[in-house]
């Protein structure tokens, strides 16, 4: 079966794809061994309660993580691969997108600003979301599509690593009872914001990039083409942030501790597929669409076999998992909930082959954001309607099952692509 995947690629092309691959994989053993380190030493050392605030403060901030991304993290990757012969274009890019960032980055601390002040359940804790706010600074400074769009993704692992564990020392060193809990997110942010900074040293000092004044025609361009990607990823949101923001909002901040540290390692699983896909999707991008889907369907069963071995672990060691990790009791009595949502290994790892490689690769953006929207949709109200009801139950009753519908959105449009040529 890998014989056959790799006939697909040239010599040149697989070492560049490894090394990519490598990188990313390097990058996203940090994701998943990192937060296994911190969460549990933040988890006892604040109490599910505050852990709570804090991660209901970043699910809140991530809508404008997302805002400011833009769907640029996929279109400006593509157009950077695109040009990367010619450096003056790839400056020009650069620029346009670095400007329409940062006008989208003042909108939304504006935004912010507005909400916290305004409503009690934010003003409450206000400093805790304006010092989180910090991670929306250092992810828009710092150009992951830059880097992924040269196939240089060493810089991504490592300057990524490097804000990870920034804050992993820091908070070893700063945190040791539950009234630091204003530390973490001021520790989170400044190590996003200097792997910025630091991102853009090098693409100044290395790669030869000036800046330019861009013409308004292009920054209409690329603003117009990454929309249906925003609202794509918006969707995506949805059914993952949303579902700890609106746990949040019906309950209280201890629930919400609770179930983020059972879906942060859940999450953690699931990002390990990430990195291939990365790897993968520049080069993709490149090839027509008879050789993208004959790659798609040959890497299905791999996806699969691989995903399948993961749920049985997480099935059957979920009590040792969480014993091991929180030692919480509280967490603990909720190990159904992560046995169930052991399943989103395997509706994660295909879904996203479908939805964020496959169509991203064909420029399917539409209906890339047909699945996104409609999922979305079936995602809040779900939760909303499951929380309601019954609590972090049916919070996580709609968290799997959106990841089953995006599957199955996948399937259907990956056929429907194939059949219609």
């Amino acid at each position: 079966m890998f014989q056959k995947v790799q006939v697909l690629l040239q010599e040149e092309e697989k070492k560049r794809i490894l090394s990519n691959f490598l990188s990313l994989l390097v990058l996203q053993s940090a994701n998943f061994l990192l937060p296994l380190i911190i969460l549990p030493y933040l988890v006892r050392t604040l109490e599910p309660e505050k852990f709570g605030l804090i991660m209901f403060a970043q699910a809140f901030i991530t809508y404008f993580t997302i805002f400011t991304d833009y769907g640029f993290n996929l279109s400006a990757t593509r157009e950077i691969s695109i040009a990367r012969e010619n450096k003056e274009k790839i400056s020009k890019i650069f620029s346009a997108v670095m400007l329409i960032k940062i006008i989208l980055l003042i909108i939304s601390f504006l935004l912010l600003s507005a909400i916290v002040f305004s409503f009690t359940r934010f003003k409450e804790d206000r400093l805790v979301f304006i010092f989180t706010f910090g991670i929306v600074l250092g992810q828009t400074i710092f150009p992951v599509w830059f880097f992924q769009g040269i196939e240089r993704m060493k810089y991504i692992t490592i300057l990524n690593i490097i804000a990870k564990l920034i804050f992993m020392i820091a908070i070893f060193l700063v945190v040791h009872q539950t009234s630091d809990y204003l530390y973490v997110p001021i520790l989170n942010s400044m190590g996003y914001i200097i792997a910025g900074l630091i991102s853009l040293y090098i693409i100044f000092s290395h790669f030869d990039i000036q800046l330019h004044k861009p013409k308004k025609s292009m920054l209409i361009r690329l603003f117009k083409e990454s929309t249906q990607l925003f609202f794509s990823n918006l969707s995506v949101t949805l059914f993952t942030i949303s579902n700890t923001f609106i746990l949040g909002l019906l309950t209280n901040n201890t629930i919400v501790g609770v179930y983020a540290s059972i879906e942060r390692v859940i999450i953690a699983i699931k990002n390990l597929y990430i990195p291939l896909y990365q790897a993968l999707f520049p080069w993709l991008s490149k090839k027509n669409k008879k050789e993208i889907e004959i790659f798609i369907r040959r890497l299905i069963p791999i996806i699969f076999i691989i995903s399948l071995l993961f749920f049985i672990i997480l099935l059957f060691f979920a009590e040792d998992i969480l014993n091991i990790l929180y030692s919480n009791p509280i967490i603990i009595q909720h190990v159904l909930i992560f046995k169930f949502f052991s399943l989103i290994s395997i509706f994660a790892a295909l879904n996203m082959l479908f939805n964020l490689l496959y169509l991203s690769s064909i420029r399917a953006y539409k209906e890339r954001m047909n699945i996104m929207l409609k999922s979305g949709l079936y995602s809040i109200t779900t939760t909303i309607v499951m929380t309601f009801f019954f609590g972090i139950y049916g919070t996580a009753f709609s968290a799997v099952s959106t990841e089953l519908v995006l599957l199955l959105f996948g399937i259907y449009y990956f056929t429907k692509i194939r059949r219609n040529g």
